[in-house]
Parts: structure tokens; C-alpha cells; sequence
């Protein structure tokens, strides 16, 4: 039932994304920019989430419950998972773009997930409550040696 329930979530959200751009332009500004993302805790999102609804932010945990679905186009992977820190959870769903590669996310692994902050929405007649709508996950820490100064993507879509 569940597994439905998060298919449903993926199913009636990846109308918010647009070719992996959020079709809000203000949105679409604020996620282009270059400008510092604040990084936040689970804790810090669920105990004050209206100071970060619809807010640009940086969250670390651990992929739980994923779940990835091919779109009609076959060009690309809409994704849904929670975020999980000690017993604090939240939802996180985005696309994937299959023509930049392939998507190396699994469950168990830690990542760090980049996108807008939701303390609350509407899908498909459901009522969510803090979850992230994704622009940028990565592997925490990053697979390159520190070194070579670069970030291991799994996902971008901005």
C-alpha cells in the first residue's frame, strides 16, 4: 500500500518539474544562482519548518525507501525517497535526467540532498508535510578524492 501511496506522490509531483527545471521563475531564478545554500539538519527542518518553506537548502541523511519510476518519454526517472537522520524523516522527490547518465542512487547510502524546502502541499489530493522537492543529490561525502576538488552527482536537474 505504501509503495502505491509514494507511486501516487512521484506520479502527481513530476508535473512540478519541467524538462528538471521548477516552472516557477522565481523558483527557477533562486535555484540557477550561485549565491551560498544554507545547510540545515533534518531536526532544524521539522522543528521550524515555516522559516524554510519554499527556501533554497542543503540536507544530509541516509536514502531510505526509494523508489524510481521511468516517465512515458523514457527520458526520464522520476525519483522518490526519505531522508533519513537518527528517528527525523522527510520526503524527497525530483526527476532524473537519463541523458546526462545513469542514476547511481541506492537505499542505505548517504547523500546530500539540494532543493526547495516544503513545510506543506498538495498532490493528488494529498496533503503533504515537509518534504524536498530535488534539484541536486550527491553522494556524502563525495566519491573524489578531496584533492581533484570535484562532487560526485547522482542526480542534477538544474
Amino acid at each position: 500500500m505504501c509503495i502505491l501511496w509514494l507511486g501516487l506522490i512521484v506520479s502527481g509531483l513530476s508535473g512540478h518539474l519541467i524538462d528538471g527545471r521548477f516552472p516557477s521563475h522565481e523558483l527557477s531564478q533562486h535555484i540557477e544562482s550561485k549565491e551560498f545554500i544554507e545547510i540545515v539538519t533534518i531536526t532544524q527542518l521539522l522543528q521550524t519548518p515555516n522559516q524554510y518553506h519554499q527556501k533554497r537548502i542543503r540536507v544530509r541523511g541516509t536514502v531510505t525507501r526509494l523508489e524510481l519510476h521511468l516517465d512515458d518519454s523514457k527520458h526520464f526517472i522520476n525519483f522518490v525517497f526519505y531522508l533519513k537522520k537518527g528517528p527525523d524523516r522527510v520526503l524527497v522527490f525530483g526527476r532524473h535526467d537519463r541523458t546526462v547518465g545513469d542514476i547511481q542512487m541506492t537505499t542505505g547510502r548517504t547523500v546530500e540532498v539540494e532543493g526547495i524546502f516544503w513545510q506543506e502541499r498538495e498532490a493528488n489530493g494529498h496533503r503533504l508535510l515537509n518534504n524536498i522537492e530535488a534539484g541536486r543529490v550527491l553522494f556524502h561525502p563525495p566519491l573524489t578524492p578531496d584533492h581533484a576538488g570535484l562532487t560526485s552527482p547522482l542526480l542534477t536537474s538544474y
